[in-house]
């Protein structure tokens, strides 16, 4: 058999245990806290960001888009091109003129690197801000041609050209030219060319790098041109071209005016290292004062544990049956232990001599009040007696008084064989019956009982003349005096583990205050002996588990709740044969 851990071992394991898990739990819901704030606070700054990037790309877009439009609805700009599609003699004047035109509009404005104007025969008139030509280009109208069916669409990322060392990459609006006299007249389009760094000026969010993607997941703008013309997909966004982000918290939002998808990239190695820092930091401070309590623990117990010991020892030999037994007190033991000694030889110097008074004295109790209740009258002579008048009133044909005598025997029989035993609730309602019956030609009038049990509250074990005392004082004080049919209610039911009876009459009712006083435990009063006797064999028989109520209302009823715990069988047995 596996020797048990010793207190000393049990004492430190328990300290251990009981400081080191709440620590454990605090550090734990310190980290879930501190990481959830922090991801909070990264998506809230996420959040921020990607809409700032969507208002700042929207605004961007809104002036490129205003400024296309203002030169598509021109009427100056749409009667050359209508000249033009015409076949004016002066055709070179015309696209002098809106040559010129769109080199006005190409220099006033920031990031128009490129303007062109497509005729209804697909002639392309441009002006080309990058080589400030507007006869030479090489990217300017290389896949455009005139709307048709839309009324304007943003074009596909192109290459334009490379100034000084610097790629240059180009996003386009493409719009209709609106003749609003005739709305269904095909004039031409105008293509606007924007430098695709304006995007990344006019996005500064929060993420440390932003990139806007076409619908078609093509890479429209970046912080490094080099990844530009890259397709990703949204919903694996790790890797751009040869960049890997598997460190960074991505989001992307679509924005409603072009249809792109801005996507931002927050790097995460500066949450990651809080988080990192801050859990060694409790592991720390876990062991650290794992380490102080050991020690504290080990230096503070060891006298408690010797004086405990010797505690120990004592109690075994008194176990054992040696109430000769002492603690010896030493000079190194605690005052609460001193206290436990003292207590201890105190308490085994008396302990024989008083469990053996409370024991005898219990006993001598039970068996004083219950022999109280048997030896009130000689059984024998008293069953002779009755027996004697009961053959005189056949002989006079008293046949009434012949059952009134037959039932008060079979009520003094049940009472006094084996009293205090134990019976069942219908047994005992059934005795009740008869001993209504007596008490009714006292009273002068005929008592309707009404009984209501369920089945197993009727064969449910309780203690005989339990119930008799409080009909008697329905009987005399409930009943006696009374106007009504007199009418007594009894009920019985099973209820968690308790029989709870119900006594109720219809008749005079009692006061409040006299109720108040007989549900009192303690109450006295002697001419009401027979419930202050059944308050005491309530307590004999099942202690403080038993309990009576007493309810009432002047002129209506009174009714009296008796609960008493369900015995086992067991305990009947026991109950019958100390009797």
């Amino acid at each position: 058999m596996k020797r048990p851990w010793g207190i000393r071992i049990r004492l430190i394991f328990m300290l251990l245990t009981l400081l080191f898990i709440p620590i454990l739990i605090f550090a734990g819901v310190s980290q879930l806290r501190l990481n959830s704030s922090m991801e909070e606070s990264l998506d809230s700054r996420v959040q921020a960001g990607l809409e700032k990037s969507n208002r700042s790309l929207s605004l961007t877009l809104e002036k490129y888009y205003t400024l296309l439009y203002d030169f598509c609805t021109d009427d100056d700009m749409i009667d050359l091109v209508e000249k033009f599609n015409a076949g004016a003699e002066d055709m070179e004047s015309v696209k002098i003129r809106i040559r010129r035109e769109l080199k006005h509009i190409c220099n006033r404005n920031d990031g128009v690197i490129g303007l062109a104007v497509f005729t209804a025969d697909g002639t392309c008139l441009y002006y080309d801000g990058l080589s400030s030509s507007t006869s030479e280009s090489l990217w300017i109208n290389s896949s455009m041609n005139l709307l048709q069916d839309e009324v304007e669409m943003y074009q596909p990322i192109k290459y334009a050209t490379v100034a000084g060392n610097d790629p240059v990459y180009v996003f386009s609006i493409q719009r209709r030219l609106i003749d609003y006299r005739d709305i269904h007249k095909q004039v031409g389009s105008v293509l606007i060319s924007v430098d695709e760094r304006v995007l990344q000026d006019a996005m500064k969010g929060t993420g440390s790098e932003i990139f806007v993607l076409e619908q078609d997941g093509r890479v429209l703008s970046a912080p490094n041109n080099s990844m530009i013309g890259s397709t990703i997909r949204l919903d694996q966004i790790s890797r751009i071209g040869n960049r890997s982000y598997s460190e960074y918290k991505a989001a992307s939002v679509t924005n409603e005016k072009s249809g792109w998808n801005i996507v931002e990239f927050y790097p995460l190695s500066h949450y990651q290292k809080t988080m990192q820092d801050q859990f060694w930091l409790q592991v720390g401070m876990v062991f650290g004062v794992c380490i102080v309590l050991v020690s504290a623990v080990l230096i503070v117990i060891h006298p408690v544990i010797v004086s405990v010991e010797a505690v120990l020892k004592a109690m075994h030999r008194v176990e054992e049956g040696d109430f000769t037994t002492r603690v010896e007190k030493r000079g190194n033991m605690p005052a609460e232990v001193v206290e436990i000694a003292d207590g201890f030889n105190e308490m085994v110097a008396q302990t024989d001599l008083l469990l053996g008074q409370v024991r005898q004295s219990a006993l001598e109790q039970k068996n004083a009040e219950i022999s109280a209740l048997e030896a009130q009258i000689d059984p024998h002579f008293l069953y002779n007696t009755l027996d004697t008048i009961n053959w005189k009133a056949i002989a006079r044909e008293e046949y009434e008084i012949s059952e009134m005598v037959g039932d008060l025997g079979d009520i003094l029989r049940y009472a006094i064989k084996n009293a205090g035993g134990v019976t069942t609730l219908g047994e005992e309602i059934a005795w009740l019956k008869k001993y209504t019956r007596l008490q009714q030609e006292k009273l002068g009038k005929e008592i309707q009982i009404f009984c209501s049990l369920t089945s197993e509250a009727a064969k449910c074990p309780m203690h005989k003349l339990l119930l008799q005392p409080f009909v008697e004082n329905s009987i005399r004080h409930g009943l006696h005096g009374s106007k009504k049919e007199p009418l007594l209610i009894i009920t019985g039911e099973l209820e968690n583990g308790m029989l709870r009876v119900k006594i109720e009459d219809n008749g005079k009712g009692m006061p409040e205050e006299t109720v108040t006083i007989l549900n009192q435990p303690d109450y006295h009063r002697e001419d009401h002996f027979g419930i202050e006797n059944v308050r005491k064999r309530l307590r004999l028989y099942y202690g403080e588990a038993a309990s009576v109520l007493f309810e009432s209302r002047p002129s209506e009823y009174t009714r009296v709740t008796l609960c008493i715990p369900v015995m086992e069988e067991k305990k009947i047995e026991n109950c019958d044969s100390g009797r």
